[in-house]
């Protein structure tokens, strides 16, 4: 398990909060006003004991908390790492044994940005994916896009749109002119679909390459989507730009979001399918 927590003054004073698409089945396990002991790592210090906690409100939300005395160690840590204002620091979590979790900071003047962080091959082994010189490309645009607090996904598809449209990527391409259905890139044979959007919806993405396989000679198909972690962080920022900007008699609602996690998880079972090479990328905020 591993998640993306945005830095805010909450983050030094009590605890974290552990966003519904990061939790594991021993997490969901806990029911509300329940707790379990966890230990945190962090930087090079000793560890120390937190605990994860179901709040007994509503949306039940899962925190890990660390407000008293012998915590505050890890307060202090946390405080002298990202200063003040905090506001565009990022916190990675990462479960590393059950209930033990490494954090470690990646501050907004490192200018974290994008990359490709996982990779999953269908029918292709690695020495040949590196032969493209366009999926180099690919690495490169997402390189250049910084991460913001600020940006939805719709504002990262927009800037992988315009990083790929610069180095020659044909934008909105038709797969068979009858049926009208266009995959978000194509150059020199290879297929992309950015998939930043709803999970349900993804795939259509497969049918594309298939079609484009059969119809317009592709090599290869390559599904870009966001891993579990930065998918989280995406959901946990749209629901605080719209808990700020609107008044809603019900809390939005932000779930569902494509991961390459679950493009890998079922690739396996899909695959038979595919006589085409199939390359699923997993999309991740890095330090820099």
């Amino acid at each position: 398990m591993k998640f993306l927590h945005p830095v805010g003054a909450s983050t030094f004073k009590y605890g974290v909060t552990i966003p519904v698409e990061a939790q594991t089945e021993r997490m969901r396990a806990i029911e509300k006003g329940g707790k379990v002991p966890a230990t945190i790592l962090f930087g090079t210090e000793e560890p120390v004991i937190v605990e994860i906690r179901r709040l007994n409100n509503k949306p039940g939300h899962l925190q890990f908390r660390y407000e008293n005395k012998a915590q505050e160690r890890l307060r202090w840590y946390l405080a002298r790492m990202f200063g003040s204002p905090a506001n565009g620091n990022l916190l990675e979590v990462e479960e590393v044994t059950p209930f033990t979790f490494l954090f470690k900071p990646i501050l907004k003047n490192s200018a974290p940005s994008l990359q490709i962080s996982d990779m999953l091959l269908h029918r292709l082994q690695q020495k040949e994916i590196e032969r493209f010189a366009e999926i180099g490309q690919i690495r490169d645009s997402l390189a250049a896009v910084e991460y913001d607090a600020g940006f939805s996904q719709s504002d990262y598809n927009s800037r992988i749109n315009e990083g790929l449209m610069t180095k020659g990527w044909n934008r909105e391409q038709r797969v068979v002119d009858e049926l009208g259905l266009k995959c978000d890139f194509e150059k020199n044979g290879i297929w992309v679909e950015v998939e930043f959007g709803n999970a349900r919806s993804y795939y259509q993405d497969y049918v594309k390459f298939m079609l484009a396989k059969k119809y317009r000679n592709a090599k290869l198909g390559l599904l870009l989507c966001p891993t579990t972690s930065f998918a989280a962080l995406l959901c946990e920022l749209g629901r605080q730009r719209a808990q700020e900007n609107a008044v809603r008699e019900r809390p939005p609602v932000y779930s569902g979001m494509m991961s390459y996690e679950k493009a890998a998880r079922e690739l396996p079972f899909l695959g038979f399918m595919f006589e085409m090479p199939i390359v699923v990328a997993g999309v991740g905020v890095i330090g820099g």
